[in-house]
């Protein structure tokens, strides 16, 4: 007992990597395991989406309750429409349902299930469209300018949450986040070439709102075209 004691550790170490080299192999395989299944999850879930429906903005939490009878505001109309066209021009790999429907599918999933949560309406008014998952926005801020597009006081902000869900199961396929508060060419000389194409004015709230949705669906239809 007293001569294993006085045997230097490595020495042991050494002993245990070169008798028994499935020990490792199998620690090995099992870690590198737990990393690749999210991504083969991951791709089964992309190939998955061929039928989208995109539900109107909401300006609550995403995991606030719903009154049927709240009205959607001018701020959520907009991006919402700003994000669909967007998402036609941008994704053509997949079909969109045209917002009319989804939006009627919504309003009438809402009015059955009071004070239920915007995500699980929004899952709902998928399986509804038969589509395979549903793109969701939950608006945080959205302020105006105080001012004109040559001088302001305060300018537009505007931050969105956009998340695309399985239909089947509300699992989170896809998701991105927009937030903005325009700044001057002095304040921000590294985007230099944003304050040209935006001829060098202050932009309305709704005019960023714009260039976010436009931002989002670029986004999503990357995520589409990558390979894993």
């Amino acid at each position: 007992m007293e001569i294993i004691n006085r045997i230097p550790v490595m020495y042991i170490l050494v002993f245990i990597f070169v008798c028994c080299p499935n020990l490792t192999a199998f620690n090995e395989t099992k870690a590198y395991g737990q990393i690749e299944e999210p991504e083969a999850t991951e791709t089964i879930k992309k190939e998955k989406i061929k039928a989208l429906a995109l539900i109107p903005f909401t300006s609550k939490s995403g995991i606030a309750e719903t009154k049927p009878e709240e009205e959607i505001t001018t701020n959520e109309r907009f991006l919402t429409v700003s994000l669909y066209d967007a998402l036609i021009r941008e994704t053509g790999r997949i079909k969109i349902t045209p917002l009319q429907e989804s939006e009627a599918a919504y309003a009438q999933i809402k009015s059955e299930k009071e004070f239920s949560y915007y995500r699980d309406i929004a899952v709902s008014a998928g399986k509804k469209l038969n589509v395979d998952a549903v793109m969701t926005g939950v608006i945080s801020e959205y302020r105006e300018r105080e001012g004109s597009e040559l001088g302001v006081e305060s300018p537009a902000s505007v931050a969105f949450s956009v998340q695309v869900l399985d239909a089947e199961d509300g699992t989170i396929l896809w998701e991105t986040y927009f937030t903005e508060t325009q700044k001057s060419l002095l304040e921000n000389l590294f985007e230099i070439d944003k304050f040209f194409k935006r001829g060098g004015k202050w932009i309305t709230a709704d005019e960023l709102a714009k260039e976010g949705a436009r931002k989002a669906a670029s986004e999503f239809n990357q995520y589409l075209l990558t390979e894993n």
